[in-house]
């Protein structure tokens, strides 16, 4: 399942920044704050529109370089690849499998009735969802334990994770944005604390996250020794 984050833009002539008049994209960077898109996660179709005026043409590119001159030269970004069906024209566009990073979109008007383009760029971050978080469960010996994991993102989801001596993968899990799912832990633990780790998830887009060393989502399984049995005895007055 891909999520859809939709995000549309006022196209305010008297706001635009005029090409003729742009002679250097940082520089009006810094004079204009440039608008920011929230963040969305790699998961997400990014759907960005301006309101359409008849007589214009509009144009979109996608940039990877914050230095790159946003007024005369075109996107750095393959078009075709992160625009769906490489449409990158029209009043509203559709981003698609954009790594993990920070990114520019500018958006062109041509009028092509008073002979003129004027621009605006906007900044758009991409961020890995949170990795899972895992909670371990405290039972006596020999009972079943628990481990509670939530999942953000995008479903459904697998999964690798590993206690003790084994590693183990699950697959299908959940197909909304937040899953709380709970395994349990059916083979006798010893006493004490076990440790368990979540290795690898891979999300409903088929993007595997891999987790080591202390980037592991983790938690402690407590087990209980059986309480020993205590004699007895009559209370004597």
């Amino acid at each position: 399942m891909t999520k859809k984050s939709t995000h549309i833009i006022r196209w305010v002539p008297g706001l635009l920044l005029a090409l003729l008049t742009m002679t250097n994209a940082l520089a009006q960077v810094g004079d204009k704050p440039v608008p920011v898109i929230p963040p969305v996660t790699q998961c997400d179709t990014i759907v960005v529109q301006v309101e359409d005026f008849p007589a214009d043409r509009y144009t979109w590119d996608l940039y990877s370089d914050p230095d790159g001159d946003f007024a005369i030269n075109q996107g750095d970004m393959e078009s075709v690849l992160y625009f769906e069906n490489g449409m990158y024209e029209g009043f509203k566009v559709r981003i698609i499998d954009l790594p993990t990073g920070t990114y520019f979109l500018r958006v062109m008007a041509w009028d092509e009735i008073e002979c003129t383009n004027n621009l605006m760029v906007f900044k758009l971050e991409v961020v890995e969802p949170p990795p899972p978080i895992v909670i371990g469960d405290s039972v006596c010996v020999d009972e079943v334990a628990k481990v509670h994991i939530v999942f953000t993102g995008t479903g459904p989801w697998q999964f690798t994770y590993t206690y003790g001596d084994g590693v183990n993968t699950i697959n299908g899990i959940g197909e909304s944005e937040i899953e709380d799912y709970m395994l349990e832990i059916t083979e006798p633990l010893p006493v004490g604390v076990t440790s368990f780790w979540i290795m690898e998830v891979i999300d409903g887009c088929g993007i595997a996250r891999e987790f080591t060393g202390d980037e592991r989502p983790g938690t402690g399984i407590l087990i209980y020794p059986k309480p020993a049995k205590q004699p007895i005895y009559l209370k004597e007055e």
